[in-house]
């Protein structure tokens, strides 16, 4: 019997995977590990911040309001439809408290983000996949999807670029998703963490449903991942007054909403990132397809999964590139990695 009053069933929670405790591995490795914009941030972000002063003693506005309007007129959506949290995490993580009680099922594609499943289990939620099959090279299969919902479900995850295969579904296959999951009553959670790197007009956030909340993130494509500035698309306004209720105020620093407004005016960065990343993702794969398999993907997304015949993630340690492990992921293990592109093919393909 544990002396203090806390859920005990935590205690025999096993949290699948974990890869965002990055291991430091010294001197002279190659990052490709956790999925950031290769190319950094934009440098008239790096001016702003130069030139940025405020006061540290100050709380944040805790409406953001220079940040709403922004992302109001970026996406052409009403200001109060805009939610915000630490990351697409932080988002996920209130979802999470207003739908997943003790028995809730939630509908996943395997594999899937480590940390969204893990939050789920520890709300006493039950998490269930479609499995992705190795022979289709992990293609999302949409009508595998909709024949796997039910009304049983509370909600359905759908990471989107998704996460690890960098694969993207099109918004006409989002939408179809979206609108049988509404008539069995389950809400959709579209988690577009990677959305930056593909054309705003593929995002989910165009989309006109009562049971949809997007998700979005300036750490990735807009390369501010340390302001951990993230925010939620909630259109139906009972969704969104109990988002309201599960949230605490300042979730978000005053220089991470200043920065993001920034980051949100160069777009040219975005587009240069993403043509760049297409050219070198290609490279790479023309290259490693000689040796590895390759899961479906989209060539301006920064990751892919690979996989080969042996310990595939210990043969990257071996020189010198540090990955994310497939044992991350449920259902994999390590002759899986999850690889993000470098800033050049050659800082990698000279190491392989």
């Amino acid at each position: 019997m544990r002396k203090f009053k806390v859920r005990e069933e935590l205690f025999t929670l096993e949290v699948p995977g974990g890869y965002a405790d990055k291991i430091d591995h010294g001197a002279g490795f190659l990052d490709c590990s956790l999925g950031t914009n290769p190319f950094g941030t934009s440098e008239r972000v790096k001016e702003r911040l130069k030139n940025s002063e405020i006061t540290l003693s100050a709380y944040p506005d805790v409406k953001y309001t220079y940040l709403r309007n922004a992302l109001a007129e970026y996406w052409g959506i009403d200001e109060n439809s805009i939610f915000f949290g630490c990351g697409t995490m932080g988002c996920f993580e209130k979802v999470n408290k207003f739908v997943i009680s003790p028995g809730s099922r939630v509908l996943g594609i395997s594999p899937q983000y480590t940390r969204y499943i893990s939050d789920v289990l520890a709300m006493g939620g039950s998490y269930e996949s479609v499995s992705l099959k190795k022979e289709n090279r992990f293609k999302i299969d949409v009508g595998e999807v909709i024949n796997a919902l039910t009304s049983d479900y509370s909600l359905l995850y759908l990471d989107n670029p998704h996460n690890p295969t960098g694969q993207v579904l099109r918004l006409k296959e989002v939408e179809e998703i979206v609108q049988y999951a509404e008539r069995k009553g389950v809400l959709v959670l579209v988690d577009e963490a990677y959305g930056d790197f593909v054309e705003k007009e593929e995002s989910a956030i165009n989309l006109e449903h009562d049971n949809l909340i997007v998700l979005r993130s300036f750490s990735k494509g807009f390369g501010l991942a340390s302001m951990r500035v993230g925010y939620a698309v909630i259109k139906n306004r009972e969704l969104g007054e109990l988002y309201r209720k599960v949230d605490l105020p300042f979730p978000i620093s005053t220089i991470g909403e200043i920065l993001a407004v920034e980051a949100l005016k160069d777009q040219k960065f975005l587009k240069e990132s993403r043509k760049k990343i297409a050219s070198i993702k290609k490279e790479i794969i023309n290259a490693l397809k000689k040796k590895f398999l390759i899961a479906e993907t989209h060539m301006q997304t920064p990751i892919m999964l690979l996989w080969g015949s042996g310990d595939t993630y210990h043969y990257f340690l071996e020189r010198k590139i540090s990955a994310v492990r497939g044992s991350a992921f449920r259902s994999l293990d390590d002759s899986y990695v999850r690889l993000r592109v470098p800033k050049n093919a050659d800082e990698l393909l000279g190491r392989l």
